[in-house]
């Protein structure tokens, strides 16, 4: 029993240990580059685009901030902005959907690269998918008139308390909450293996995963990623990736479908109570997200050896480079 034991502890470890590497230093890099002000600059760069997906360009802060801290953050703000604009549902769902596949990015990319993939691919398919779905969403519910009332914000987040003390404490917490997720993730892994589960939902999830270029090896920790979200599911990746059990196409449409597509219940359900409706930001979302990894999935398959190393994937994961 307690080799059992220090064997999940240790397994942990290892996963939170790559993953706090990665975070930590970003997380202070992010706060740093917040108080300087980039999320302002940013916010100006994203007005237009903002506007071509039918939403006001000052929304364009409020995206900004969930690009470049958290879901959370662009929240606040989204609601704080909104009480001064007349935002329609359909606006509303716009936003929360684009939030959906294009947030924390100084973090999650680097968790995405250091499983292998090039940071710019993965960074250029976050936000043109956020665009051309918040695109696609804005065509559709303009033509068909849906969506047209008021947005109903059911939720208003507090502003978290500001301060640097508060900030770290944050933080730390958060850290915290993520390594007791992989712990009970490991230990579910576990579980599941010892019981056939795993051998039994690889075959039943196999064939459809297999046509968006995703093995049975790596559709369980994919289908852990749809669920949960991409740092917890991404480190564990991470670990398979450097250990060879996954191949480099298995990490790089595993982690191409997390990157647009991840966390379908917390992170969806967070987005409702700001008044996203579940046809734009659940419903046409999964199909949209399947549709561009089918899509990327052709696309690299004719790709040479050379080529895919040299543009879209890194052979030496330790070694990345943008």
């Amino acid at each position: 029993m307690l080799n059992h034991i220090r064997s999940v502890l240790k397994e942990t470890y290892e996963i939170c240990y790559v993953l706090f590497k990665i975070m930590i230093p970003v997380i202070i890099a992010v706060k740093l580059l917040s108080e300087l002000g980039v999320i302002d600059v940013l916010s100006g760069l994203l007005a237009p685009a903002m506007q071509v997906v039918g939403l006001p360009g000052e929304l364009g802060l409020a995206w900004a901030t969930a690009l470049v801290t958290n879901i959370y953050g662009g929240i606040i703000v989204f609601v704080a902005l909104a009480r001064d604009m007349d935002i329609t549902a359909a606006q509303a769902t716009i936003f929360a959907s684009m939030v959906l596949i294009a947030h924390s990015m100084p973090v999650e990319l680097q968790v995405m690269r250091k499983s292998g993939p090039r940071l710019r691919v993965m960074l250029i398919l976050r936000l043109g998918s956020a665009l051309l779905y918040g695109w696609l969403l804005h065509l559709i519910y303009t033509a068909t008139n849906t969506l047209q009332h008021p947005v109903q914000i059911v939720w208003t987040p507090e502003p978290r308390a500001e301060g640097l003390l508060a900030w770290v404490f944050a933080q730390v917490t958060n850290l915290a909450y993520i390594a007791f997720i992989i712990l009970c993730l490991v230990v579910f892994m576990r579980i599941l293996s010892k019981l056939g589960i795993i051998d039994l939902m690889n075959r039943l999830l196999s064939p459809l995963l297999k046509v968006f270029g995703v093995s049975a090896r790596a559709s369980t920790l994919t289908i852990f990623g749809l669920t949960l979200g991409l740092s917890y599911a991404g480190g564990m990746i991470i670990k398979e990736a450097r250990s060879g059990k996954l191949s480099e196409t298995d990490v790089f449409f595993s982690v191409s479908l997390l990157g647009i597509m991840h966390s379908l219940i917390e992170d969806t359900l967070l987005l409702m109570v700001i008044g996203g409706e579940l046809s734009g930001i659940l419903w046409m979302r999964i199909p949209f997200s399947l549709l561009v990894i089918f899509l990327i999935t052709k696309a690299v398959s004719r790709m040479d050896k050379e080529t895919f190393h040299r543009y879209i994937f890194s052979p030496a994961p330790e070694t990345v480079q943008m």
